[in-house]
Formats: structure tokens, C-alpha cells, sequence
């Protein structure tokens, strides 16, 4: 028998994740199959996928021996008895589908999974084999496990560890890969203890399902099911937690500052933006999995990038100040001050109502005022004669009237892709709806 590990844990045997705005991005694709993926195994499931491997349909051929089937009870009783009694043979489909896990943010998912998919390989090996075979297995298993597993923890501390680094902390990388690794290897001791104790944890002896204890993927998930290892958590000043690292992710992931103060913008909308990092900044902080020092910790980098992003912004602007052909006065560096007095009014208003959507509609209506009592057409500041990002907010359908415009183009307009934005945000991070914005097409619905 060979163990083929080649197409085990897809996109991760090669180069590591591509970067997206400045961060390594998290698949989210949801894998659905009929047997495997992300949703549950049933017993019922594995017993059809079984008798259509064992009876498969020939599309092309008249004369079909077999119809198919999609209810249990037509599947003969026969067929079950020949389940149990045939010989162990090695199922490669059903070891990959085992590590069919979904890659996305939930980290303490992905370990759990991970860990009880090896555990629950690594006792299929020691019973069915032994002596130099077991070993050769043991250590292909090893190795491709360890893999993914070092290549998930680098993936959230070089997207958290890094952030934090980059914007004034230090060692923040290795911490959360330690805790990352240490997790994980808890969660394999846990599990391996719990099989030691409990031989029949998926309830299969003596049952006309025994022949599922063979199938590494159902194992696992009813090891998981059995062996509950969601503990208290216990982050502290010198340990995090998986549970604020997944979320911190999350916050670190929505933070594009690549896209971030868009060129036809103001003061006002500059600070509208800064100010809506910041409220997803507070939301996260409120969760009740995020520990006040990990929050403390990421409200200051996030600051401390914001700041560092209009600094950047100005000193292009000052290089530019040398040039003869450029015009300071009707091009001026952007003033901070404005900036963050429309940023820290949003955060004030948040505090006094305590509430994200009227926080939000408020400081919208609140900076396109200000935006408004500062415009003048006959005024010497370029963007405050007549600024189009404030201009579009609303009602961008005179952009697509221009020709350069292709098919499939974003036609959100700004107002909209704030929403958006934000809803999905506050969804992934408090699973709640009651901090989304309620919108129809056409307005805000409060």
C-alpha cells in the first residue's frame, strides 16, 4: 500500500499563499460534496456512497444492471451484511477526504479537524499494520500533516504577528505560531487520551454500521463530536488565545489600506474611512473571546497604521512640492487634524448611543456636512471646489455613462460598498445581525 499524500491538502504542498493587499488571503470557499467537505457525515451518506462505488452507473450503456438510487432504504440489506464482513482494505479516497478541511479564518476549527483527522489516521495505521510498514506509513503521515499544520500557524502570524509588528510591537510572529503549535499539539494528546478511554466513541460495536469504524473521515468527525476540547479561555499577557487570533485575523484581513483614502477624496472622507477601521476596531474589541491586553494591542497598531498611511500620503504630496509644474496651494498636503476630528467623532458618537448603525448613518450625514460648508467652486483647493467622491456617494450612474467603463465593473457606489463592507465585517466577527446596517436598494431602512 502507498499512502499518496502528493494531492493531500491542496494549493499547500507548494509556493505559500499568494499576498493580498499586504496579507497572506484565507480561502473561504465552502467545499460541498456528496461525501466529505465541510458538512456532516451521516452514516447514511457513507452507506450510499458506498453501494454507488460498489455499483456504478454506466451512462452510455442501454442495458443498466443498476438504477440509480438516493434513499437508504433501497439500498439491499444484503449489501450491509457484505459491509461488515469483507476484508480491511485501504480507502485512499476516504483518507483524503478525512483532511477535506475548509481553510478558512476559524482557526480552532482548522486544528481540531486537522488534529483529530491525524489521530484518528494514525490509530487506522496501528491497526492494520505493523513493524517497518507501520513506520514507513507513520512518517509519510507525519510529515504531510506537519506540513499544513506549520503552514496554517505561518499564515496567521505573518498575517496578525506581521500586522503587529509592522505598526510597533515586537515578537509577535513567533508568539502566536508557539501558541498556534502548542494548541495543536494539545488538541492531538487530548484526542489520543480519549481513544485510549473510549474504544467505541462513535457507538459502532455490535451495529449493522460497524464496518464504518474503518472510514477515516467519519471517525474523525465522531471523535470530534465525542471528545469536546473547547476549553475556558485562558489568554493572557504571555499566551493568546485561537480563538482572538482567528478574529484578529479577520479585522487584519478587511483592513485594505491599499485601497484605503481614495484620490477624489477629502479631509472628511478621509476621516470618514479612518473612522469606519476604527468602529471595526471597537467591534472587535467587544467580543467577549478577545482578551482587553490583545485588544489594547491591536487598537494601537491600527491607529499607528492609519497614521503611518496618511503620512505616506503626505510626504508623496511634499516630494512633489519641488516640482515647478506642481501647484501646493491647489494641491496641499492633507491637514490630520481634520482628518481625525471627523475619526474620533465617530467613536464618541459610538460610545454615547452605543449603537453601530446609527453610529454609522450619523457620521455619514456628519462629514458629508462638513465636506459641504467647506466647498467653494471659486475656492483655490482643488478638492473642495467640487469633491466627486461626495458628489457620487449616493448616485454614481453618471460614472458609467463614460465609455471607458467595461462590462462587470463595480458599479457599487461608495455609500454601498461602505455597507457592504461593514455587514460583512460585523457579521464574521459577532455572528449576530444586530450590528449589521439594515438597507433596501434604494435606502437605509433604521
Amino acid at each position: 500500500m502507498q499512502i499518496n499524500t502528493s494531492s493531500l491538502f491542496v494549493n499547500l504542498n507548494g509556493s505559500p499563499p499568494a499576498l493580498h493587499n499586504g496579507f497572506f488571503k484565507l480561502g473561504d470557499k465552502k467545499i460541498h460534496s456528496f461525501y466529505g467537505g465541510n458538512t456532516e457525515l451521516t452514516k447514511e451518506n457513507a452507506l450510499l456512497y458506498r453501494y454507488r462505488m460498489a455499483n456504478p452507473i454506466k451512462i452510455f450503456e442501454k442495458d443498466q444492471k443498476y438504477k440509480p438510487i438516493n434513499d437508504i432504504s433501497d439500498v439491499p440489506r444484503e449489501f450491509l451484511d457484505q459491509l461488515n464482513e469483507e476484508k480491511y482494505s485501504w480507502d485512499e479516497f476516504r483518507f483524503q477526504s478525512a483532511f477535506d478541511i475548509e481553510w478558512g479564518g476559524d482557526l480552532d476549527y482548522i486544528m481540531s479537524r486537522l488534529a483529530a483527522s491525524y489521530v484518528t489516521a494514525s490509530e487506522h495505521l496501528k491497526s492494520h499494520f505493523n513493524g517497518t510498514e507501520l513506520e514507513e506509513y507513520m512518517d509519510q503521515l507525519d510529515a504531510a500533516v506537519s506540513k499544513v499544520m506549520n503552514q496554517r500557524a505561518d499564515v496567521f502570524a505573518e498575517n496578525v504577528g506581521g500586522f503587529l509588528e509592522s505598526n510597533g510591537f515586537v515578537g509577535e510572529k513567533e508568539k502566536i505560531y508557539d501558541t498556534i503549535a502548542s494548541e495543536y499539539n494539545n488538541k492531538i494528546q487530548q484526542y489520543s487520551e480519549y481513544i485510549q478511554q473510549n474504544s467505541d466513541y462513535a457507538h459502532l460495536k455490535g451495529t449493522e454500521y460497524e464496518w464504518l469504524s474503518n472510514d477515516i473521515a467519519y471517525m474523525a468527525q465522531e471523535l470530534r463530536k465525542a471528545c469536546d476540547t473547547v476549553q475556558d479561555s485562558d489568554a493572557s499577557e504571555e499566551r493568546y488565545s485561537l480563538e482572538e487570533i482567528s478574529l484578529a485575523n479577520r479585522l487584519v484581513q478587511d483592513l485594505s489600506f491599499d485601497g484605503l483614502f481614495g484620490s477624489l477624496g477629502n479631509e472628511e472622507s478621509f476621516g470618514l474611512d479612518a473612522g469606519m477601521l476604527l468602529l471595526k476596531t471597537q467591534l472587535f474589541a467587544e467580543n467577549n473571546m478577545v482578551s482587553k491586553h490583545f485588544a489594547d494591542k491591536m487598537t494601537s497598531a491600527v491607529n499607528t497604521r492609519i497614521d503611518n498611511v496618511i503620512n505616506k500620503i503626505n510626504n508623496r504630496i511634499l516630494r512633489l512640492y519641488d516640482d515647478p509644474y506642481y501647484n501646493k496651494e491647489r494641491s496641499p498636503v492633507y491637514d490630520k487634524s481634520e482628518i481625525y476630528d471627523v475619526s474620533r467623532m465617530m467613536l464618541k458618537l459610538y460610545k454615547e448611543t452605543g449603537n453601530y448603525t446609527e453610529t454609522i448613518l450619523a457620521s455619514i450625514k456628519y462629514a458629508l456636512n462638513r465636506s459641504k460648508c467647506k466647498e467653494d467652486i471659486n475656492g483655490i483647493v482643488d478638492r473642495y471646489k467640487e469633491n466627486y467622491y461626495w458628489k457620487r456617494f449616493y448616485d454614481n450612474s453618471d460614472c458609467f455613462r463614460q465609455f471607458y467603463y467595461s462590462e462587470g465593473f463595480d458599479k457599487r457606489t461608495s455609500y454601498q460598498k461602505l455597507v457592504d463592507s461593514w455587514n460583512s465585517y460585523a457579521y464574521d466577527i459577532s455572528k449576530l445581525n444586530d450590528c449589521q446596517i439594515k438597507t433596501n436598494n434604494v435606502s437605509v431602512l433604521v
